[in-house]
Order: C-alpha cells, then structure tokens, then sequence
C-alpha cells in the first residue's frame, strides 16, 4: 500500500493525526524525546508507554508484536535502527523531525520543514498508510523575515503547542518551494563530514541519511563544556536537546556529554 502525503502545520500534530487515524489507545515512546510530543499524545487521551534507549540510541528492550511504537530518527543519523525496527514491527511510526530527507517507513512517519529550513516558522509532511476523514482548516501563519532570537524561539514552540491539527499555511508552501532543497541537502552533509573529520567521529552516513546535526557525544562533562565553549567563540550556538533526566538513567548521557552542532 503507498503512502498518502498530508502536509500539516506541525509535527507534534502529524503524530496526533496518526493517533487518530489508527484509534491508538496506547504507544510506546522514548523517555528521550521532545516535550511537545508528549504533549501531543496526551492531548489525544492516548497512554504512553515509555522506553529506555541505549548509547547508540538503540531501543534497549524489546515491544509486543502489534505495539505501537514511535521511534525517533535522532539527529538523522539513525537510519539503520529505524529499518531495522520497521522489518521487526508492524506498527511502527517513525518521527523524521531530525531527518527531513529520509524515506518514509513504517506505517506512518513524518517530518518538521522547520528543524530542517530555519525560514521556516512550522510545516510537517506526514506519510501515512491511513487517512481519517476530518474537517481541517489551513493555518494562517504569515511569514516575517526577522531573525529569532532564542526567546523568539522559545515563544515559537510555546505557541505551537496550542495550535490544533490543520493544514500547512500557503505562506509556508509557496517559501518551501522557493528553498533548493538539494542544495541543501549537499550543504549539510558537507558540514557533517566536516565536523566527522575535524572531531576524530566515526559516524558513517547511509545513502539517504541527511542529519538535523552533528551529534558528537564527549568522554566526560568537562570535554563537552571545553567543546561548547570552543564553537561558542566561533559563534556557533550551541542547543540541548532535551529536558534533563533522572541521574539513574542511561539516556542521561545525552543531555550531559552530547552536544549538537548545527548544520544550517
């Protein structure tokens, strides 16, 4: 079966749009993850089910056969896990925000035009195997060509995380057609092998794999602080991703020695 193409004002309501249509009362999702996707589970009365990945990002448990699982691609470079599950699983859903470049898979999976083109204020492609019949209206988002801030985008994701499931705007599809995507896609991955050489990495992209950032993940506190410090100087601004989590957790690793380097 192909997929349909919905094109949507944001990821978090892709997710709830996919929620709807498969009638999921419950889903498996990462403790690692973006807070707004929480969010959009929970505002579809659906009971989330939370699992542990490993350093790898790798699922460190294994699901009931017919569970519905989100998996995110994270920092797009985790390609070969999501095949892997989507082969293991049949109602896997993965969540492309970090890899807007990548083949849909799974039942569903979706992306964020925003993550991936800053000129950008929302927008998500969402692949799915099933469409529910609901009256949707376009978003009235109108593009102004300011730079945010880090407040600004704070306040961004705080007013999106109101916004109800609608159609992407016409302001954001006709900017959308106006970016070479290509050229982009070819900007970024030459920025990643970049920071791949520069760092002493081993991350080997896959053939489709065009990452959101550079995920270098430090030995210690201390060597990442050092890192972060160093692009900072450079004026290179550095984001964690994403809420701090309890000590006794493996994926703590991420918000301590992981850090993200922008590939925009």
């Amino acid at each position: 079966m192909e997929y349909e193409i919905i094109k949507l004002n944001t990821a978090r309501n892709s997710l709830r749009y996919i929620i709807k249509a498969y009638k999921i009362k419950e889903i498996y999702i990462p403790y690692y993850i973006c807070p707004s996707i929480r969010g959009a589970v929970f505002k579809e009365n659906c009971k989330i089910l939370y699992y542990h990945i490993d350093k790898d990002f790798y699922p460190v448990s294994n699901f009931p056969e017919d569970a519905f699982i989100l998996y995110p691609n994270y920092y797009g470079v985790c390609s070969l896990i999501a095949d892997e599950l989507s082969k293991k699983y049949q109602n896997i859903i993965i969540d492309n925000a970090h890899s807007f470049y990548s083949k849909p898979k799974g039942i569903a999976s979706f992306n964020s035009l925003r993550k991936f083109f800053p000129i950008l204020r929302n927008g998500s492609f969402l692949y799915t195997r099933k469409k529910i019949d609901i009256n949707l209206i376009k978003d009235d988002f109108k593009y102004k060509p300011e730079v945010l801030s880090y407040k600004d985008l704070c306040e961004n994701e705080n007013i999106l995380d109101l916004e109800d499931i609608k159609y992407i705007s016409d302001s954001s599809v006709q900017i959308y057609e106006s970016i070479n995507i290509e050229e982009e896609k070819e900007v970024r991955v030459n920025r990643f092998n970049y920071w791949n050489k520069r760092l002493n990495g081993n991350i080997k992209l896959q053939e489709d794999e065009v990452p959101f950032s550079y995920p270098y993940i430090a030995k210690n506190i201390k060597e990442a602080d050092v890192l972060v410090c160093e692009l900072e100087n450079e004026g290179i601004n550095i984001f964690k991703y994403w809420n701090n989590l309890p000590d006794k957790f493996p994926e703590k690793i991420f918000y301590t020695n992981l850090v993200s380097i922008p590939l925009s």
